[in-house]
């Protein structure tokens, strides 16, 4: 079996468990808008959005949820799919964080630390019985007790954050090498806008086969999620035009009350040094003015770390928790005997 990798670098109304819930997404947010919408712990990321969920999935998501008092207080979307003719739950498209959502409520730190275990074990008790269930869980949470405690295999994985501040002091906490080049990239190349996913994923799909990579993109869903982020007001495309105003790179970036996230990016062989980093900074300070958390969401090869801590962005930690029968375990096994592993998902 595959593990899920993060795509940016290569290239529905869901049934609810239990009981049925509306779960309302988050309010739109403009440039140098104050964020209004109250943080809810049952929907901690933009991933956990009922609009995401559906173009996500095609609206063939699931949640288990428990409740207490007569309310909700936990929650855990879940994307049954097959996959070599097995039953699997993996990460939908171009979500990259989906762990259980919490609501602790109030205590000490020892009777919310129990809490959590307890309706984090319950969630996952109600999950189906699949060959192969894999979560990455998002900021915020802190252990996976109760995913071993439930028989998953847990591992630590790694995103960089850049913590919103003054635009000054984000660019002195860059390397040097770092600002030099999006000094020069900024005297070749003009930053715009594009509307049209269409013209996104052509960019994409026409790089990657330039370049000689397969695309991992689903094209429908990926239309579906950008075009639905852009009439939020909950997402952008950045583009970076050269002197005779064509398209040389392009980034799409989310964001949700927390953080923003970075979410596709694609590149001409002829956008020269830097193209990219100038958009990623033009993101960065788009975030920073929000108020939000800029985050790298993951790394995908080794090349990511040297980018990303770059920009003076801080490692965090990201849970990752895998339980497999047997089956399914003999297969990924299989597989790693003739392909190259990656560590980075």
């Amino acid at each position: 079996m595959d593990t899920p990798i993060p795509q940016r670098n290569l290239i529905g109304n869901g049934a609810l468990v239990d009981v049925a819930v509306n779960v309302g997404s988050a309010g739109r947010c403009g440039d140098n808008q104050e964020r209004t919408t109250a943080y809810d712990p049952l929907v901690p990321t933009i991933f956990h959005e009922q609009w995401w969920l559906n173009e996500a999935t095609g609206g063939h998501f699931e949640i288990a949820e428990v409740s207490a008092g007569g309310r909700a207080v936990g929650r855990l979307p879940f994307l049954v799919t097959r996959r070599f003719g097995m039953k699997v739950i993996r990460m939908p498209s171009l979500t990259y964080f989906l762990g259980p959502a919490i609501d602790e409520g109030e205590g000490n730190a020892n009777t919310r630390f129990l809490k959590r275990l307890e309706i984090t074990r319950e969630l996952l008790q109600k999950l189906p019985r699949v060959s192969w269930l894999y979560v990455k869980c998002q900021r915020g949470i802190t252990d996976v007790i109760a995913f071993q405690e439930q028989g998953f295999r847990t591992y630590v994985q790694f995103t960089h954050e850049i913590a919103p501040m003054p635009i000054e002091v984000l660019w002195q906490k860059m390397r040097n090498k770092t600002r030099n080049v999006i000094r020069r990239a900024e005297e070749r190349l003009s930053i715009g806008e594009l509307t049209d996913p269409h013209e996104f994923i052509q960019l994409y799909e026409r790089n990657c086969a330039l370049k000689g990579f397969p695309s991992d993109l689903d094209n429908s869903t990926c239309r579906r999620v950008i075009s639905v982020s852009l009439e939020r007001q909950r997402g952008r495309i950045l583009t970076a035009r050269n002197r005779e105003n064509q398209i040389v790179a392009a980034h799409f970036y989310v964001w949700d009350q927390v953080s923003s996230f970075y979410t596709l990016s694609t590149r001409s062989e002829d956008s020269g040094n830097g193209a990219i980093s100038l958009l990623i900074w033009e993101a960065i300070k788009h975030s920073a003015r929000k108020g939000l958390i800029f985050d790298f969401a993951g790394l995908a090869t080794e090349g990511s770390v040297l980018l990303y801590s770059g920009f003076g962005a801080a490692v965090d930690p990201r849970y990752v928790a895998l339980r497999t029968r047997r089956l399914a375990r003999i297969a990924k096994e299989a597989k790693s005997l003739f392909f190259r592993e990656n560590f980075f998902y």
